[in-house]
């Protein structure tokens, strides 16, 4: 089964179902990045408790919100193009898969070098390999 065709305008045009699949990989990732921007946008010092980390200078609060706030707002902005612009469909889940694959190597890595983790440690990775299978998968379909 073929999935793409090629239209008169001599765009490639996936199968509806790649693109159904696509809208909701692009609107989870878009929601998770939107939740934590809010989250640590908002409620950054228990959020930091929660992973074990303490906020001890505005400094430190400052790259704490840019880091989980800021640029998961970056990153979900580029998403949020992808699910409604078309020439921004490849480059958000291609953004999706990195980050989601970045984030796993980091885990991976601490857990090797430093020991286990938690049971939010866990789950993250679980869903970040989910997430690069289905958005590699998705590239190769698109």
């Amino acid at each position: 089964m073929q999935t793409h065709t090629i239209s008169t305008t001599g765009r490639s045009e996936t199968s509806p179902w790649i693109g159904l699949i696509t809208k909701v990989f692009l609107g989870m990732n878009l929601a998770v990045y939107l939740a934590f921007t809010i989250a640590f946008f908002l409620f950054p010092v228990p959020l930091a408790g929660m992973i074990g980390l303490s906020v001890h200078s505005s400094a430190a609060l400052a790259d704490l919100r840019a880091m989980y706030g800021g640029m998961c707002f970056g990153v979900g902005l580029l998403i949020f193009y992808g699910l409604n612009k078309e020439d921004f469909k490849i480059p958000a889940i291609l953004l999706s898969v990195a980050s989601a694959g970045g984030l796993f190597l980091a885990r991976l890595y601490t857990l090797l070098l430093d020991g286990p983790g938690n049971e939010y440690i866990y789950l993250s990775m679980i869903t970040e390999i989910g997430s690069v299978c289905i958005g590699l998968w998705l590239l190769k379909k698109r």
